[in-house]
């Protein structure tokens, strides 16, 4: 929906218009008196024009935003390096080898880029032990299909931490170690929000990371993980995208979201 305020101005400019036309018509049956009446319709037909292409851009914008970019269906619009790996059960992505073991970290790919975004999701591993992750704003390494970029940690001792794939590694821990609040091998809330360098996540309606990271990457894609090791199975359900949200997660918005930052001093993103 528009802004209240392009329609009232949109509003306005087009009652200027049509009150405009019924001058100019009086003018010109009483003395042909008409010139300056021509010059004041052209402006308040620009004003009108100009309003609505206001009003269009902004509905074309909101529309954007909150639709998901999986259809619950199928994998269309996704891919990676080994599709065997993946696939879709009851509206959720499942990533799995059955009862062998993953060799190597496997990533499934969305082939929609996001900036500024927010991404909210649920996510169940078992076992509890195993380990995966929600990569964003991350590139992919062909033909190996491995991911460079931050990563939204998934696992045993790991939930709710930034890790950075391929690069700089971790970049901030959840301060929850004991991770109380996560249902182990259940569903998990997943939310991550991300504008400019600055990045919040959250599991189960608490913010775990709350970090500025001026080296980081500002644009990429985003990917799901199934990490190499043991046999596992994960699934990510739920999976809504938002770009260029507004600056709220876990309840927190604005100023009082902006409190919660941390800067990260380590180590420099690699050139």
């Amino acid at each position: 929906m528009p802004s209240s305020f392009h329609l009232a101005i949109y509003c306005l400019g087009k009652a200027m218009f049509q009150f405009a036309g019924f001058v100019m018509r009086f003018c010109f049956l009483r003395n042909g008196f008409v010139f300056p009446m021509v010059i004041l319709l052209i402006g308040f037909n620009s004003i009108e024009k100009v309003d609505a292409q206001d009003v269009h851009r902004e509905t074309e914008l909101k529309s954007k935003k909150g639709k998901s970019f999986f259809n619950q269906k199928d994998l269309q619009g996704w891919h990676a390096r080994d599709m065997d790996l993946w696939s879709v059960e009851d509206g959720a992505i499942i990533g799995t080898g059955g009862d062998a073991k993953i060799k190597g970290n496997q990533f499934l790919y969305s082939k929609i880029p996001v900036k500024n975004f927010r991404l909210k999701l649920k996510v169940k591993q078992v076992p509890y032990s195993a380990n995966a992750g929600i990569q964003f704003r991350s590139s992919e390494t062909k033909p190996s299909g491995q991911a460079v970029g931050y990563q939204a940690d998934v696992g045993k001792g790991w939930w709710g931490s930034l890790y950075h794939e391929h690069g700089r590694g971790i970049l901030a821990r959840n301060a929850d170690s004991g991770e109380e609040y996560i249902h182990r091998e259940g569903w998990n809330d997943y939310e991550i929000l991300a504008v400019d360098h600055q990045i919040w996540l959250a599991v189960n309606g608490r913010i775990t990371v709350a970090l500025e990271d001026p080296d980081g990457e500002l644009t990429g894609l985003i990917a799901l993980q199934i990490h190499g090791g043991p046999a596992q199975r994960v699934a990510y359900k739920g999976l809504e995208l938002t770009h260029n949200p507004s600056l709220a997660i876990a309840g927190l918005a604005g100023d009082e979201l902006k409190k919660t930052l941390s800067r990260f001093k380590g180590e420099k993103k690699p050139k």
